[in-house]
């Protein structure tokens, strides 16, 4: 069994300072080209599926196999690019991992996430780069929008233009996405704390809606069940765009791949805001 990093994975800025400009701009480029891959073959999916509306076990099913085909064609593109990098997949775990060493660049990687809700165009595909064990790149696609948002040290785009958080001076004026309340115990708790204190609620936008809040277009994202193939890609860019994210708590968001029982068997809590004052507030809510 693998022995894990020697730090877990954490939204640290410190840890950027470590790589050139010129690293960032390689690793946002194979990124790009990386999620430019999958979106070919889950496009090419979505656009033969037919009817767009019709919710099956086989159709969702159908669409856990595109994942792995995407999947794959990330890794090929990626290994092909970098070989000495590992990558960690949701539908094919560790490559190009010797245990028990982990090299000094991890690619962590999600296909489709929003997969249940991969009948409509609110998925997407999430790429991080950690390098270190602090996730320095982040990649969110959505290949049927045509909408990508690359988050880095100081800087977050989309379609290539820098985007920035909008804050807002009271909560009741926030736009906030969240799970819907059926989702799970954690999301009807969210739901009933927060629907009638902010300004209107969206449900289930899945990566997107951190990619919208990047962009202005959210103040808040509150998640009541984040697996870390997702977690990862959020931070560079809410952070690259000047928003804080972190746990229901406030806490640093943290991750340490190894053993398993270090993951939230729920998954992840997450919290994502456009400014420090909402965030503190959106985090005095759930309290």
């Amino acid at each position: 069994m693998l022995t894990g990093l020697s730090d877990s994975i954490t939204s640290n800025k410190e840890e950027t300072l470590l790589l050139s400009d010129t690293e960032f701009d390689r690793l946002a480029d194979i990124a790009s080209k990386t999620v430019d891959a999958s979106g070919e073959i889950i496009l090419r999916h979505y656009l033969a599926r037919g009817n767009v509306y019709n919710v099956s076990d086989a159709n969702i099913q159908s669409w856990t196999s595109v994942a792995a085909q995407a999947e794959k064609a990330m890794i090929s593109l990626i290994l092909k690019e970098l070989p000495d990098h590992a990558v960690y997949g949701k539908q094919t775990g560790w490559n190009n991992c010797i245990e028990p060493t982990i090299p000094e660049f991890v690619w962590v990687l999600d296909p489709v996430n929003g997969v249940t809700d991969g009948l409509l165009p609110t998925f997407g595909t999430s790429v991080a780069v950690v390098h270190n064990g602090k996730p320095v790149i982040g990649c969110i696609n959505n290949p049927v929008a045509q909408i990508k948002t690359i988050g880095r040290r100081g800087k977050t785009t989309r379609n290539g233009d820098v985007v920035r958080t909008r804050a807002c001076e009271h909560l009741e004026q926030a736009y906030v996405d969240i799970n819907d309340p059926d989702y799970n115990e954690d999301a009807k708790y969210a739901y009933n704390r927060l629907a009638y204190k902010v300004g209107e609620t969206f449900f289930n936008g899945n990566c997107i809606a951190y990619s919208e809040l990047a962009a202005g277009m959210l103040q808040v994202v509150v998640d009541s069940a984040v697996e870390p193939f997702a977690l990862l890609g959020l931070i560079p860019i809410v952070e690259g765009a000047g928003g804080i994210i972190s746990d229901w708590q406030g806490n640093q968001l943290s991750w340490r791949p190894f053993p398993a029982s270090s993951v939230p068997r729920d998954g992840f809590k997450v919290v994502a805001s456009a400014d420090l004052t909402t965030h503190q507030q959106i985090i005095f809510e759930l309290s």
